[in-house]
């Protein structure tokens, strides 16, 4: 693993892809939109929030409390953690050995991602809820493997929880689509659902390109509350 190989468990009760166009050799491009069109929309979205709040901001009375994100401006430049720990969130045995699957699988997204490799973690009968793939193991292997045979694909790990059946975690993909070393990357949270046979059946996901800056400095993926 990189930066976030090391595990450390937390007990909680607290009970997640993108890539590049299809080179497939099925007719899936009409159900899979493409990750540079995506981008595009999500980017000139952010874009067009950061100049209205920056607007909006210099309008409102300098000395009053902001009571919006977007009146704060977002002056503050997002970072990527490059030395953090992955958070395992388990509460039994069981459950971390299904994180620690997660984490193989993910391995696997960035490595050596074909239908054969996914099989011994990805269901025969694989239903996908991203808006980005049809159902299946293949769709999937085409996505990312089209992405590692041409950029240095890395996937940021930072956080595993599991509860039984149920698996969340929260991910930074990045040079999905570019070589860039300034490249930001993508968050995600996944979310799986274990069968009978210890294999993810269903994914669901939710994504958001990292943005240059925030409004707060507190980044996307490290955890500052230290408890009490």
């Amino acid at each position: 693993m990189q930066g976030g190989s090391a595990v450390r468990d937390q007990a909680s009760l607290v009970v997640q892809h993108p890539g590049r166009r299809l080179n497939t050799r099925q007719p899936l491009n009409e159900d899979i939109m493409p990750l540079k069109a995506l981008r595009l929309i999500v980017v000139t979205l952010l874009t067009l929030t950061v100049l209205i709040g920056g607007v909006k901001a210099q309008e409102r009375d300098p000395f009053s409390a902001p009571t919006r994100a977007w009146e704060q401006g977002a002056i503050y430049q997002n970072t990527i953690p490059t030395d953090f720990e992955t958070h395992i969130i388990v509460n039994n045995d069981a459950d971390r050995a299904r994180a620690e699957k997660i984490i193989e699988l993910y391995r696997l997204f960035e490595t050596n991602p074909t239908d054969e490799t996914l099989r011994e973690f990805i269901s025969d009968r694989y239903i996908q809820h991203s808006v980005m793939l049809p159902n299946g193991r293949q769709p999937l292997a085409e996505l990312f493997g089209g992405s590692v045979e041409e950029y240095p694909v890395a996937i940021d790990i930072h956080k595993v929880i599991v509860v039984g059946d149920w698996a969340m975690a929260h991910v930074n993909f990045r040079n999905l689509d570019n070589d860039s070393p300034e490249d930001k990357g993508m968050a995600a949270v996944d979310m799986y659902l274990f069968d009978a046979d210890g294999k993810v059946a269903e994914h669901w996901d939710s994504l958001q390109l990292v943005p240059s800056h925030s409004p707060n400095p507190n980044g996307m993926f490290v955890t500052l509350f230290a408890g009490e």
